[in-house]
């Protein structure tokens, strides 16, 4: 599923060089930050590392990661030249794992299927992954994703967060879900309303657009969902929201 180019674990009191273990399924927290360019570029690294190590706090881990540190690693480690990939970065209380792999192009026509499901603490983008990664392992992430439902409100996808779109007007789901970075930053950067309220599964029809964001997708326009008969009918938020994504690109 995964092609990781790069990956190393360190003991978080010693940082001495440890066998790698990916860390799903422990207690921990973990985020993932693009890297575009040559330098490269971290995108939104910031935001992601205030997040990252305010979660850390909350789940008693008592470490900090910092860009200094994220830039070391790069550069005693990796080997490539041009960037556009993905750095995972896990952590828990003894061990820090870093990953990095390939980003992926997406299919130019995405399509999603939902699946009955919460993840547990789901505030938090916490290490207990196991059954999402099952999941995907039965699916193209190229151009599938998984988007989760519980009590018939639609929550997220299993590697990003979804924004409905209805006249113009922008909706996402009211809680019970990890609010990403992306999200984030696309939504203080917009000039249309957001409106957060219970998205029923039942009220796709709804909505002309439905979109993915996230770090690894960036901004991803889903074609249709077979499962309801779903098809969009306008592009027109996804070609606004992925202009203002690829701008941070170039910072």
């Amino acid at each position: 599923m995964e092609n990781i180019l790069l990956k190393k674990s360190f003991h978080t009191k010693n940082f001495k060089l440890l066998k790698f273990n990916s860390l799903w399924g422990y207690k921990g927290i973990f985020t993932t930050i693009r890297l575009f360019g040559k330098e490269p570029n971290f995108i939104l690294v910031d935001q992601h590392l205030k997040k990252l190590n305010k979660d850390l706090r909350y789940f008693g881990i008592d470490i900090k990661i910092s860009k200094n540190f994220l830039t070391n690693f790069l550069n005693k480690y990796s080997k490539i030249k041009n960037y556009d990939h993905l750095l995972r970065i896990a952590v828990t209380k003894k061990i820090i794992s870093l990953s990095v792999r390939k980003r992926n192009k997406d299919h130019k026509y995405f399509t999603a299927e939902f699946f009955r499901f919460q993840r547990a603490l789901p505030n938090f983008k916490n290490l207990q992954y196991k059954k999402i990664i099952s999941l995907q392992k039965k699916i193209n992430l190229q151009k599938e994703e998984i988007l989760f439902y519980f009590n018939n409100k639609i929550l997220e996808g299993s590697t990003t967060n979804l924004i409905f779109v209805n006249d113009n007007k922008l909706f996402i789901p009211k809680n019970y879900y990890y609010y990403g970075i992306t999200l984030e930053y696309l939504i203080k950067n917009l000039p249309y309303k957001i409106y957060r309220t219970d998205i029923n599964i039942s009220s796709l029809h709804q909505f002309s657009e439905i979109l993915l964001v996230g770090s690894g997708k960036g901004v991803v326009s889903i074609s249709f969902i077979k499962q309801f008969n779903w098809y969009r009918s306008s592009m027109k938020i996804y070609n606004f929201l992925s202009k203002k994504y690829s701008k941070i690109l170039l910072k």
